[in-house]
C-alpha cells in the first residue's frame, strides 16, 4: 500500500520560485470543481502532467510542464508537490521532476490484474525466437490499445515503442486486428468517433479502403501495415480474443521496413495467427 509520506523538510511548497502566475491561471483555481462530463478538475489536470512527465521520459521543469499542459505554473507545482509526498513523482536538486517509483505498485498490480503477460510470455519468447524482429503484445481497454509488453529485436535498429503507450487502431497491424475482429456495431462506433488523420505519408485515411483492408485481415487472421504508422517501420499483427471471441489484446512482430520483405511479412503472419489462436485458447476461447 502506498502511503503519504511524512513532512521532514524536504517536501515544503517552494512557491517563491514559481513567479507570478500567468493569465491562464485564472480558471485553474476551482481545482475541486467537476467538468461537464463530470469528471473532478484537478484530477484531470494531475493526469495531463503524468501523461507529459511519462512521454518525455526524462526530467523535466516546471515551466516545461506547464506549457506542455497549458496550466499555470503555480498549479503544476502544487500538483507535483502532492505527488511528491506519494513518490509518484520525485525532484532532483537542480529543480527538475520525473516519474517516481510508486508508479510501480500500480504498473505491476494491473499486470497482475490483467493475467494476459503470465500467459502470453511463453508465447511471446517463442514466436520471438523464431521471428528474431520486436514482438509486442498489446491489451485492449475502454476502446484503445496499449503496449502491455516487449520483446526487442536482437538487431541493432529496433523499435522505439515504450510500454504503457497507447497505439492508434486504424495505423496499426495490431490495432487492425482488433478493429477486424470487433462486432460490426462497435466497428462503426469506431469510425463514427475517430478521425483517420494521416500518420505518416503512406497511412490510409479512408474508410472504404481501411474497410477492405480489415475484411482482407478478417479471413487471414492477421493484418499488415507498411510504414503507415511509422516511417521505415513495417508490422503485422494478429488479435487475441476472449470466450466470447471478443478482442482483448493483440500480438505484433515489428521491423524495420528494409529487412521485412512482403514474403517474410506472410510467413510470420501465419505463425502469429497461430500463436494468438494458442493464447486465446487459454483465455477460454474456442472459435
Amino acid at each position: 500500500m502506498i502511503k503519504k509520506k511524512r513532512n521532514n523538510g524536504l517536501n515544503v511548497p517552494e512557491t517563491g520560485r514559481i513567479g507570478t502566475v500567468s493569465n491562464r491561471a485564472a480558471g485553474d483555481e476551482a481545482d475541486d470543481s467537476r467538468t461537464p462530463g463530470g469528471s473532478v478538475r484537478v484530477l484531470d489536470r494531475a493526469v495531463s502532467v503524468l501523461g507529459f512527465l511519462a512521454e518525455s521520459r526524462r526530467q523535466v521543469g516546471i515551466t516545461e510542464i506547464a506549457d506542455a499542459t497549458d496550466l499555470s505554473k503555480a498549479t503544476v507545482h502544487r500538483i507535483l508537490s502532492t505527488l511528491r509526498d506519494y513518490s509518484i513523482v520525485i525532484r532532483d536538486d537542480g529543480g527538475l521532476y520525473q516519474m517516481g517509483p510508486s508508479v510501480l505498485f500500480w504498473a505491476d498490480a494491473y499486470q497482475k490484474k490483467a493475467g494476459l503477460c503470465e500467459i502470453a510470455r511463453p508465447w511471446l519468447r517463442a514466436l520471438w525466437e523464431e521471428a528474431l524482429e520486436t514482438v509486442h503484445l498489446f491489451i485492449f481497454e475502454g476502446g484503445e490499445a496499449y503496449y502491455l509488453d516487449k520483446l526487442d529485436s536482437p538487431h541493432p535498429v529496433g523499435m522505439r515503442s515504450h510500454i504503457g503507450a497507447r497505439r492508434d487502431l486504424y495505423s496499426t497491424s495490431a490495432g487492425r486486428s482488433i478493429l477486424a475482429a470487433l462486432p460490426r456495431a462497435d466497428l462503426d462506433a469506431f469510425f463514427e468517433k475517430t478521425e483517420l488523420l494521416p500518420r505518416t505519408p503512406n497511412t490510409v485515411t479512408d474508410r472504404k479502403e481501411l474497410e477492405k483492408i480489415l475484411a482482407v485481415g478478417r479471413e487471414r487472421g492477421f493484418c499488415e501495415e507498411v510504414e503507415e504508422n511509422e516511417v521505415g517501420i513495417r508490422c503485422v499483427g494478429a488479435a487475441i480474443l476472449d470466450l466470447r471471441g471478443y478482442p482483448v489484446g493483440a500480438v505484433s512482430i515489428s521491423a524495420p521496413a528494409y529487412r521485412f520483405s512482403d514474403s517474410q511479412s506472410r510467413a510470420l503472419g501465419e505463425k502469429l495467427r497461430d500463436t494468438v489462436l494458442a493464447i486465446s485458447r487459454e483465455l477460454g476461447y474456442r472459435g
